[in-house]
């Protein structure tokens, strides 16, 4: 590992419950993440940090952007097409669960401008969950079963290869993907030592390495995904730590999301800023979300 550094720098005292799912949209040079447990998505102003709420559902828990003032927002078994311009809120398409247990987590549009949505049980039984692909016409499509916990995508920068996370297992597996976002042989590229943390939320800089999210590891990693090496740790001032994306003008600030969800009252004295979303700067930069396309 190359470096290791700290950081306590708050961008908003946001006091989330389950922060996470952090995009940014460059036009409105704004923040956009969401607090599963209450169901809210939020818009915060880079500048003056004003936040508002966007969105108030059920566990809202991942925000893809169709264009700057269209988004859709998973909740529960349902997508969410919410005009942050009008206030709209409509549902987009929605699916029957195995049980009302599971729900939608993590998810982003691929660079073909479909979306891919995991799905989890939420007392975390092994294997409920699984990995969707929603087409632009809202075909929704099981592309990997046998999921416990559907967390981090990305894609590398030749848009050949997927990086998607299963939380319990401990690393990252790559996918081949083609044009037509087709995925096959699936494998691990990345292992993380459970010393560290369980990985979470992913995001790819400009040099094609993953910055991983580690939940009850206090911090952000960043690893060479050819290398399956761990390159840098960023310490941050909270032991739950969700996800973490790429923004600011020029697109080098990295936010991490948080939690508080289940810490007891001596981790809360000793981690007060748990729930906070955090900024740092890097060397590297990172790219602007991509948008899903829907058939109009």
């Amino acid at each position: 590992m190359t470096n290791q550094r700290s950081i306590t720098n708050i961008f908003i005292d946001a006091k989330a419950i389950l922060g996470e799912g952090p995009i940014w949209i460059n036009s409105s040079q704004e923040l956009l993440w969401v607090d599963i447990s209450k169901g809210e998505v939020h818009a915060t102003n880079i500048t003056t940090k004003k936040d508002k709420i966007i969105y108030q559902g059920d566990k809202a828990s991942a925000i893809i952007p169709i264009s700057d003032k269209e988004f859709l927002i998973s909740d529960t078994n349902k997508l969410i097409l919410v005009n942050t311009a009008t206030g709209a809120a409509n549902e987009y398409t929605s699916i029957l669960f195995e049980t009302k247990n599971i729900r939608f987590n993590d998810g982003k549009a691929d660079p073909n401008g479909n979306l891919w949505i995991g799905t989890m049980e939420m007392d975390i039984k092994p294997n409920k969950g699984a990995l969707y692909r929603v087409d632009s016409n809202k075909e929704m499509k099981k592309c990997v079963s046998k999921v416990t916990i559907s967390n981090g995508i990305t894609w590398s920068l030749d848009k050949k290869t997927m990086y998607y996370i299963d939380t319990v297992k401990q690393g990252v597996y790559a996918f081949n993907f083609d044009e037509n976002s087709n995925i096959s042989n699936q494998r691990m590229v990345i292992t993380i030592p459970l010393e560290l943390g369980a990985p979470d939320g992913m995001t790819i800089d400009n040099q094609g390495n993953l910055w991983i999210a580690l939940w009850g590891g206090a911090c952000v990693t960043c690893w060479n995904p050819k290398s399956g090496q761990l390159l840098k740790k960023i310490n941050v001032d909270a032991p739950l730590v969700t996800s973490c994306t790429f923004g600011g003008k020029n697109m080098n600030t990295l936010f991490i999301t948080t939690a508080k969800e289940g810490l007891s009252a001596s981790d809360l004295e000793k981690y007060p800023n748990s729930g906070s979303i955090f900024t740092i700067k890097t060397e590297v930069n990172g790219f602007k979300p991509n948008y899903y396309t829907p058939l109009h």
